[in-house]
């Protein structure tokens, strides 16, 4: 026994050395290393972990994920509040539907369970997919998600902010419909993505053209803020409100689309004081240059051509510092010092 007691010292202390730099201990056991067949296990061991792992991330995945239904158009109601303006010539509406005819409904729309009615639903966005596929009689294809009312608004306008859907005026007329139903100035703000100031400017605007005023002229996708101003001031005539009456039940406006009802509209208050008066009213202009003093700006009313320069306007600055103009005006700076 001593014997045995004296070898299993031996060999512990030959482990203890082995783990120390230099030659191990005589006496002491080789350090094992693990087999090709060892090796081959723990390899296949960590891959299953792996696997598994990502089985398991899919899953959660998979059950978060929201599922697309395909539904009745005729169970669904529109939002407690409009943000598009109805009109009977939007070709965007009509650019839409010969899409989704042609290639189906891609994009679903999203909605909620109708918190009045059992079994219906209330849409969030995508109502003119909506109006699509009730006017082609197709199936609604919709995600379908728990919202209160101040989800729903800020979802529906956040939607359709980023694709230049709303119009200056659609999104005049959306804040004033938000501020009627109760929402505070930061639910307007976080709807639209704008900051309050922003907001009270579109609810000056939309409250000074009315409800109906709106609607009778229609979104009118060419005219931006400028001009939509120059009506509101135009409106401030004692007689201009009578003039509109006449205007929105003539044969001419009613026949007319939507941006050329308002240049009829702004055509009727402008005469007055020459409101409308200082450059052509057209529904086809673009953009023009101001010069006041030393400074010159490029003025546009028109929301496209806006996001049309915003996109190249990179480009445009980097043409100009090769062109012959950006060279010789260094030139000319250089002189004057």
């Amino acid at each position: 026994m001593k014997k045995a007691d004296g070898r299993g010292r031996d060999i512990l202390q030959g482990l203890v050395a082995a783990g120390k730099p230099g030659r191990p201990a005589e006496g002491s056991l080789p350090q094992a290393r693990p087999s090709g067949a060892v090796k081959a296990m723990s390899l296949g061991l960590d891959r299953l972990s792996a696997e598994a792992a990502q089985a398991k991330a899919l899953r959660e995945e998979l059950a978060s994920r929201e599922t697309t239904q395909e539904l009745d158009p005729a169970l669904f109601s529109p939002s407690i509040v409009s943000d598009r303006i109805p009109s009977t010539s939007d070709s965007r509406f009509q650019e839409l539907k010969a899409a989704i005819a042609e290639n189906g409904q891609q994009i679903p729309i999203i909605a909620r369970p109708h918190p009045t009615e059992e079994g219906r639903y209330q849409i969030a966005a995508g109502h003119r997919r909506w109006r699509v596929t009730q006017e082609l009689g197709l199936g609604l294809k919709a995600i379908i998600r728990k919202l209160s009312d101040q989800e729903m608004v800020i979802l529906q306008g956040q939607e359709n902010g980023p694709r230049e859907d709303l119009t200056f005026v659609e999104r005049a007329r959306f804040a004033m419909q938000m501020e009627g139903h109760g929402f505070n100035r930061d639910t307007l703000s976080a709807a639209l993505s704008v900051d309050k100031p922003e907001v009270s400017r579109l609810l000056t605007v939309a409250q000074a053209l009315g409800e109906d005023l709106i609607v009778a002229i229609g979104p009118a996708p060419k005219i931006g803020r400028p001009r939509w101003l120059q009506l509101v001031k135009g409106l401030e005539q004692a007689s201009a409100r009578a003039k509109m009456t006449e205007l929105v039940s003539s044969a001419d406006f009613k026949a007319a689309d939507t941006d050329q009802r308002f240049t009829l509209a702004l055509r009727a208050v402008g005469t007055a004081n020459g409101t409308a008066k200082r450059r052509p009213v057209t529904s086809d202009r673009v953009a023009w240059v101001e010069r006041k003093g030393g400074n010159i700006r490029l003025v546009s009313d028109n929301a496209s051509f806006a996001s049309f320069l915003q996109r190249r306007l990179p480009v445009l600055l980097d043409e100009f510092k090769e062109s012959p103009e950006a060279k010789s005006n260094v030139t000319s700076k250089g002189a004057r010092h």
